[in-house]
């Protein structure tokens, strides 16, 4: 059976086309036509360029050189090619060329969706692996498909270690102690629960299911996230709830009186007491004698004072009566006339009560100004009037006086240490500040005050764990607050960690943390009735030994005699007693 060339060529399926060597189209098939949406009679006959501008220079360029082109990719209107062009040679001569080529338009269009495809999954793999919280996703049987990077740090796997795995095969394995994924599968409702991993250490997941078009669970996605992470925010509530219950309460009254609450910080009653007795006194003229432990925060009190006084346009010159020397104090107070003495300055020199002038002085351990001293602070007291070491004239100052002292002044009378008439004249508005073992409200907002001062001072971001929270506020503070500021520069300044916990603390802190206290930190299991045994004895226990008799301990408790005296037998018998004590 002969067959006519055309229908051969009509036949293929690749599209065909031939030129000759004037460049004139002289086949041009079916599949042609199709591609071109051309019928061939149009196109026969016709210059190459005229019928194709864009996918024909090859051909011509093939034509010229007698040069082959394979696999060559052509670019039309509506059309990409693939074509591969050979020329046809006749006598040595090249008498024209045939194309033989496939419209890959359809694979390009494909082609650019898988790479956009492949990008989204980059740009996804991207955002995933970047999310601080950890990531597992699910199949519809609780299969893993995939974890991100702060998963596996989370988890403290490697993701070649689940992936594929079933979570109920992990939870076997010891991966986890219970899955949210299954109880997402189970429940058909996202699911937040506290796991525990194989370290022991708990995260807190979520995990939410991913409805098809069916409402069929397609995938689990979890969220978790390190406990601790919980703990900062804990710390941070803490903070915030200890500030806010120390000031809003008092805010209203405390701004009306034009207190600076950035400089004075507390939350106890017996501090409120004394700022309210502060702010009182303040307005009038008397002496103040404030009295408390050393670092409790009386140049504070007095800085309040002055600066709520109708003198606080005028100096505040504060003096440590310890710091200075027995030999000098007087010139230093009283100040001296040129050439009072070997070693004089020759014009002479100010006391601290004249540069405290229309102002208020603040006399810090006035304990320790000596008794040929304090006749002339006795006379100032009574006359308001000094006189120059070496001088003869007496001047009128107008000056307030704040004394505060850490000593018993009381008993320095009578052992003849400090003057009677003296002591009367300061004694005149006494304020006494508790110290901060006494106010353990305070401790909190303290710690944090301090802590947001140390942190901007040396550009820091440190925090403190809850048990260092708690830990610290069973101390007793025997510096009180300088003590606890000291302390916390210290933590912020040494600790290696952002997160400060009670590992950092100095041994010689952690050593006098009481035993009820060590042993509630040290124990995670405490059955609840041990516990609240351990703080009923601890409580009875302390009020026999600062009231001494169970009398004035069962009154103060506000319980029965026959109460206490039952509950101490029941104490000093329980496992609870032998627990704190062990």
């Amino acid at each position: 059976m002969d067959f006519d060339s055309q229908f051969i060529l009509n036949s293929i399926y690749n599209g065909i086309i031939a030129i000759d060597e004037k460049g004139h189209i002289t086949h041009f098939n079916k599949t042609a036509e199709r591609i071109f949406s051309l019928p061939a009679h149009e196109a026969l006959d016709r210059y190459i360029l005229d019928v194709l501008p864009n996918t024909g220079g090859k051909l011509l360029e093939s034509l010229e050189t007698g040069k082959p082109f394979y696999g060559e990719k052509l670019k039309g209107q509506r059309v990409i090619l693939v074509s591969n062009i050979n020329p046809i040679m006749m006598g040595g001569k090249v008498r024209g060329v045939v194309s033989v080529f496939q419209d890959i338009s359809e694979i390009e269009n494909i082609s650019k969706e898988l790479d956009l495809f492949k990008n989204m999954k980059n740009w996804l793999d991207t955002i995933i692996d970047s999310s601080h919280d950890g990531l597992w996703i699910c199949d519809h049987e609780g299969n893993v498909i995939r974890i991100n990077k702060a998963s596996e740090k989370i988890n403290q796997v490697k993701a070649e270690e689940v992936v594929g795995k079933n979570m109920r095969e992990l939870i076997d394995e010891g991966f986890f102690d219970k899955s949210v994924t299954l109880e997402v599968l189970r429940r058909k409702t996202a699911v937040t629960m506290i796991q525990k991993i194989k370290s022991d250490k708990k995260i807190l997941v979520t995990g939410n299911p991913i409805f098809n078009e069916k409402g069929e669970i397609a995938f689990v996605v979890t969220n978790d996230r390190d406990i601790s992470e919980l703990d900062h925010l804990r710390s941070q509530l803490q903070e915030a709830q200890a500030l806010a219950k120390g000031y809003i309460s008092k805010l209203s009254e405390l701004e009306m009186k034009g207190v600076d609450l950035s400089d004075i910080i507390f939350r106890s009653e017996e501090m409120e007491k004394t700022v309210e007795m502060a702010l009182r006194v303040a307005q009038v003229s008397s002496t103040v004698f404030l009295l408390g432990e050393s670092g409790v925060g009386k140049g504070m009190i007095a800085k309040l004072i002055h600066k709520h006084s109708d003198r606080n346009s005028g100096p505040f010159i504060r003096v440590d009566c310890a710091g200075i020397p027995e030999s000098l104090m007087e010139s230093e107070l009283f100040g001296y006339e040129k050439g009072a003495f070997t070693g004089a300055k020759p014009e002479g020199k100010l006391g601290f009560f004249e540069l405290a002038n229309k102002g208020t002085l603040f006399l810090d351990e006035v304990g320790e100004i000596p008794l040929h001293s304090q006749s002339k602070l006795l006379r100032f007291l009574e006359d308001h009037e000094i006189i120059r070491v070496g001088g003869t004239e007496a001047k009128e100052i107008d000056v307030r006086i704040i004394a505060a002292s850490n000593r018993d002044i009381e008993e320095m009378v009578k052992t003849k240490l400090f003057r009677r008439d003296l002591y009367y004249r300061l004694h005149v508005v006494p304020i006494f500040i508790s110290p901060l073992r006494e106010r353990r409200e305070d401790i909190i907002p303290l710690i944090f005050y301090f802590l947001d001062k140390y942190n901007k001072a040396y550009h820091k971001k440190k925090t403190f764990s809850p048990d260092a929270i708690d830990l610290l506020s069973t101390y007793d503070f025997p510096g009180n607050v300088r003590e606890l500021a000291n302390l916390v520069e210290r933590l912020v300044v040494i600790s290696t960690n952002e997160y400060i916990e009670t590992k950092d603390f100095p041994s010689t802190l952690k050593g006098t943390i009481s035993k009820e206290a060590s042993y509630f930190f040290s124990s995670e299991n405490i059955p609840l009735k041990d516990a609240i045994d351990i703080y009923e004895g601890l409580v009875i226990e302390k009020a026999l030994k600062k009231y001494g008799s169970q009398r004035k301990a069962a009154e103060i408790l506000k319980i029965d005699q026959s109460t206490i005296s039952r509950k101490i037998k029941k104490y000093s018998n329980s496992k609870a007693n032998v627990l704190l004590h062990k």
